[in-house]
């Protein structure tokens, strides 16, 4: 019973994490960070649920959302 449980705990542990795709929406916004370096602020939708990302050189058309 205890190797069963054992290999029931190793299962799930190295399960790997559900990652869903969110979509850019085509929003973007130039901002400036605080260490004076400049970024896009992408906007993107999962689901119906809209929310922004910040990346260095341009907006991936997807991201993952965990």
């Amino acid at each position: 019973m205890k190797s069963i449980t054992l290999f029931v705990v190793a299962l799930l542990v190295s399960m790997p994490t559900f990652a869903a795709t969110a979509f850019w929406t085509g929003r973007q916004e130039q901002v400036q960070t605080v260490t004076y370096q400049w970024a896009w602020k992408c906007e993107y939708n999962y689901n119906g649920q809209k929310f922004w990302r910040i990346f260095k050189m341009s907006c991936p058309s997807s991201v993952e959302v965990e």
